[in-house]
């Protein structure tokens, strides 16, 4: 049994070196590490194989224990699947790439209860059923084969896994879901679930996986916050790097908005030369009072704020120490003062920070002194026996001291000088929306720099896409001196201009291997990889644009580690697999949008009655909420005695910041055409 938290460490029997492509890799994980589980039931397809993978967290290794988690690995045949197409490679850019015969789901479940022990509710009557039952007892209605896949389907994109990744046989992939301790995981946090997935990736050279960033922290949407506080995605942390934007966004529109938004100056929000008036004003400088260091910016304070939640959970690390320009016994001498000024005040009032800075800041000459010493006074004894009590008064958002009876038991947790928790994620919630969630941000001067940072929030919300680029990290050469590892690009010829090329396949050949054994090899890839290649042969490996013949030791015209072309062509029945052409299916569309998008990118749109080509609706001038008209006909195909009808309700209108992320029905009437081309969950 591996140890889930270093999988696959040095010293594992898995951890040999995996040196082919991805789709010859998983064979063989599965065939070392995991043990073939039966179908559910006699109905469901034997084309659908499932592995597992047992795992310890951490501790000692122990066969013979119950895993800690299991690994499910499900090898999907794709040309019997309900869902041949691909949602994820349409908006990610790959809706062009050949549809694989395989593709494997990686999924770790948050059930308690062992896969064969599931019921499911019967099609007639809802009476709940095991898999392995073939006629309900209820109703007497006799369970389908289709029925067991739904079952499984519904299985298969169970929201409550704690992990769901899916690769194409190609070695491009999508990480469909992660759940941590947030999410029902009860002994894995989500960053040890994307540790693993991590390096799972590399393990099994996977070449590119997406994800789609929806995760929401707290009712506040965390690709926003994390954008503000680290300058990129949560995923980023595991080398995640922006891959499309939604309405045209490019990488270097998404690093501006980062920047524009996170840098933002508190100062814009605080009044010079009066007291805090409004909530927002008095909770950022609640904050900045209670930092020992200067917050100047939206992003130090929101880092701030989170390290306060990680201190108020036990997790406290400082990130800014400090080198202190005082001794000890100036500090002590300025605690005294501090406590010389409560004392005179007496009886059980508070006093505000505010007021004791006031009073004590020509005692106390430094401010810096002055702030460490109010920091840390919490819980101080004084000479009489009384000990300085410090809270945050949770209806004006400021802290306040005042001297009280020890009664010589533990520091009750008013003597802690940090808020608590639940204040916390009371102010985090209220500044998020303040200052960075572009519907309900407040408005402040000047007006201009509002309006830039609003609009650069409302572009990080259009930026879901992110990509792992495994190949570019990929040592080509590999460790083996006997083998030549060679990226092979396939043409193929007789095909229509618009045909669109596959990814390069990665080929593994011996040291003296030929073009023949290379030809081979080409066609054999793309036949076990893509189904409309199955009667592909590769005929040419031109360098330089010349044939070169099939004796020939590769070794002698290409070196170790080379980028190599090879044509061939189809030689029949690929008419029959027409359909798995590419992963966006049969449809034909053009997307012509003004905000420049040339593809589905998973949001809103609709056609143009006149020229059929799509374009977003919010682009269009129809808002998130109004209903699409009946006819519509785009500025390109409207014509001057037109402009009173159904094309008048487009505007440039581009105050408005939200976006429709909603599943829109297909139509396809002569009353116009309306769709969201892929499904946004």
């Amino acid at each position: 049994m591996y140890d889930f938290l270093t999988f696959p460490a040095t010293g594992d029997e898995p951890s040999s070196a995996l040196e082919g492509p991805f789709r010859r890799n998983v064979r063989a994980f599965v065939a070392r590490c995991g043990r073939i589980v039966p179908p559910l039931s006699v109905l469901l397809r034997s084309t659908l194989g499932t592995w597992w993978v047992a795992f310890r967290v951490g501790g000692e290794a122990d066969d013979g224990g119950r895993p800690d988690v299991e690994l499910e690995v499900v090898e999907d045949d794709v040309a019997w699947s309900k869902d041949a197409y691909c949602e994820d490679c349409r908006v990610v850019g790959w809706s062009g790439h050949p549809v694989c015969g395989k593709r494997y789901h990686f999924i770790i479940r948050n059930d308690v209860m062992p896969v064969a022990e599931y019921l499911e509710g019967c099609p007639r009557c809802r009476a709940l059923l095991p898999w392995s039952c073939l006629r309900c007892n209820t109703c007497n209605y006799e369970i389908t084969s289709d029925d067991v896949e739904d079952w499984m389907h519904f299985h298969l994109n169970d929201p409550t896994h704690l992990l769901h990744g899916v690769v194409h046989a190609n070695g491009y992939g999508h990480l469909r879901r992660i759940n941590g301790r947030d999410g029902g995981s009860k002994i894995l946090s989500g960053c040890d679930i994307m540790d693993f997935w991590d390096r799972l990736c590399e393990f099994l050279r996977v070449r590119k996986v997406t994800v789609m960033d929806v995760s929401m922290k707290q009712g506040m949407v965390y690709r926003l916050l994390h954008a503000v506080t680290a300058g990129r995605s949560w995923y980023g942390d595991w080398g995640y790097q922006f891959g499309s934007g939604s309405f045209g966004l490019t990488a270097d529109a998404y690093q501006k908005a980062v920047d524009t938004l996170s840098s933002t100056p508190l100062s814009l929000f605080l009044p010079h030369d009066r007291p805090p008036r409004t909530q927002l004003q008095g909770t950022i400088s609640f904050y900045r009072a209670l930092s020992d260091r200067p917050l100047r910016t939206v992003r130090a304070l929101f880092r701030y704020l989170i390290q306060l939640q990680r201190d108020s959970q036990g997790q406290y690390h400082s990130e800014f120490p400090r080198k202190k320009a005082w001794t000890e016994e100036d500090a002590m001498q300025a605690e005294d003062a501090i406590i010389k000024v409560l004392r005179a005040v007496g009886g059980c009032r508070w006093v505000t920070q505010r007021s004791l800075r006031r009073a004590t800041c020509r005692t106390i000459r430094s401010p810096q002194l002055l702030d460490y010493c109010l920091n840390r006074i919490g819980g101080k004894l004084a000479d009489d026996g009384t000990v300085v009590a410090v809270r945050c008064n949770a209806g004006t958002n400021v802290i306040e001291y005042r001297l009280e009876a020890n009664l010589t038991k533990p520091l009750p947790a008013q003597y802690l000088r940090r808020p608590s928790a639940c204040h916390l994620l009371h102010d985090m919630r209220f500044l998020y929306d303040a200052l960075v969630n572009p519907p309900t941000m407040q408005p402040y001067k000047p007006q201009l720099k509002w309006q830039h940072a609003r609009r650069a929030a409302s572009k990080l919300l259009d930026c879901k896409q992110f990509v792992k680029h495994y190949d570019k990290m990929d040592d080509l050469g590999g460790s083996n001196p006997f083998a030549i590892q060679i990226s092979c690009h396939v043409e193929v010829v007789d095909w229509p201009k618009d045909y669109t090329a596959p990814p390069p396949e990665l080929l593994v050949l011996p040291a003296a291997a030929t073009v023949a054994d290379l030809k081979s090899e080409a066609s054999k890839a793309l036949q076990e990889t893509y189904l409309i290649f199955q009667s592909f042969q590769a005929e040419q490996l031109l360098v330089d644009d010349k044939d070169v013949n099939d004796s020939t030791q590769i070794k002698h015209i290409l070196g170790s580690n080379e980028i190599v072309r090879v044509r061939g062509r189809c030689l029949g029945g690929e008419d029959m697999l027409e359909r798995f052409r590419v992963e966006r299916g049969m449809d034909e569309w053009l997307v012509d949008c003004i905000c420049g998008a040339k593809d589905d990118d998973g949001e809103r749109m609709l056609a143009c009655d006149a020229c059929g080509v799509w374009q977003h609706t919010y682009c269009s001038g129809i808002g998130d909420l109004d209903e699409v008209p009946s006819q519509f006909v785009c500025r390109e195909c409207e014509s001057p005695s037109e402009s009173a009808g159904s094309g008048s309700t487009i505007s440039g209108d581009s105050t408005t910041f939200g976006r429709c992320q909603n599943v829109a029905v297909s139509s396809t009437t002569v009353e116009g055409k309306y769709r969201s081309l892929t499904p946004v969950g």
